[in-house]
C-alpha cells in the first residue's frame, strides 16, 4: 500500500489509508506513522479536511514518536540484552547443541544450537528458537491470566492462542478466543495481565465504550497505570 501525502503546518506529512466499514474517520499514530481508517463512502477531499482539522494532534504526537529512542537492532550474539518479564536478561549462546532448545537460567536467557552452524543461519536459528521459547512461555503465563479474568466476568474463553502479531497486543473474536502477542513477555507482569484484563471484557463488549472500559476496571483497577506504561515501552518490545 502506498502512502498518502498532506501538508499540515507546512510540514509534509506521509500516512497510511485503510478504507473500512465503519462510519467515521479514524486516526492513529504509532512508530510506523500516522494510520487513518476511513469509511468506503468518504471522499479523499474529506479524509484531508479531517486531517486538517486534526492537525495540532497528529503533529504532537509525530513529534513525541520521533523523540523515542530507536528500538534497538539484535544480532542475536552472546551477551546481547533481551526484555523479559520487565528486566534485562543476557543472551547466553551455547554452541553445544544438535537441536535448538531455550531455557531461562538465573539472569539469562541460554540458546544452545548446532556448532555447525553460522552467518544468517545462526542468526534466524537463534531467533526463531528465542521467539518459540517466548510463545512457549507466554501461553503458560497467560491462559490462566485470561481465564481467570473471564471467571469473574462470568464469561467461558474458548481458546487462548499467543501468536505474533504486529500491529496489536491482544484480540477477542466472536466465538470466545482470544490471541495475545509473544512480545507480551517483554513487559512486567502487571502489564501483561492488562492486556488479559482487556481482552476478557471484550467477551462482554465487542467495543471501546464507556461500559467496556467500566468492565476493565471491575477486574483490573489500575489499568491506566498499565496501558500508559504499555504506550510509553511498546517500541522496546518489538524489535525481533
Amino acid at each position: 500500500m502506498s502512502p498518502e501525502t498532506i501538508f499540515l503546518a507546512d510540514q509534509r506529512v506521509d500516512y497510511q489509508l485503510k478504507r473500512s466499514h465503519r462510519r467515521t474517520i479514524g486516526f492513529s499514530v504509532s512508530e510506523k506513522g500516522l494510520a487513518v481508517t476511513a469509511p468506503h463512502f468518504v471522499s479523499k477531499r474529506e479524509v484531508e479536511a479531517a486531517l486538517c482539522r486534526k492537525s495540532d494532534w497528529i503533529l504532537k504526537k509525530l513529534a513525541k514518536w520521533a523523540e523515542r529512542p530507536a528500538a534497538p537492532e539484535l544480532a542475536f550474539v552472546d551477551g546481547e540484552t533481551l526484555p523479559w518479564l520487565g528486566a534485562e536478561r543476557e543472551l547466553r549462546v551455547r554452541r553445544d547443541g544438535v537441536r535448538t532448545r531455550v531455557v531461562a537460567t538465573g539472569g539469562g536467557l541460554e540458546v544452545r544450537v548446532d556448532p555447525e552452524l553460522s552467518g544468517d543461519l545462526l542468526k534466524s536459528t537463534i531467533r526463531n528458537g528465542l521467539v518459540r521459547f517466548y510463545k512457549r512461555e507466554g501461553l503458560r503465563l497467560m491462559t490462566p491470566m485470561t481465564q481467570r479474568h473471564a471467571r469473574s466476568l462470568d464469561r467461558d474463553v474458548r481458546k487462548v492462542i499467543v501468536r505474533e502479531q504486529k500491529s496489536r497486543w491482544g484480540s477477542c473474536a466472536a466465538d470466545g478466543t482470544i490471541r495475545l502477542n509473544w512480545r507480551l513477555m517483554g513487559f512486567p507482569q502487571e502489564v501483561i495481565d492488562y492486556v488479559c484484563a482487556h481482552e476478557a471484557a471484550h467477551l462482554v463488549h465487542a467495543n471501546h465504550s464507556r461500559a467496556f472500559w467500566e468492565t476493565v476496571e471491575k477486574v483490573c483497577p489500575d489499568w491506566r497505570i498499565q496501558r500508559d506504561y504499555l504506550k510509553t515501552n511498546s517500541y522496546v518490545h518489538v524489535y525481533f
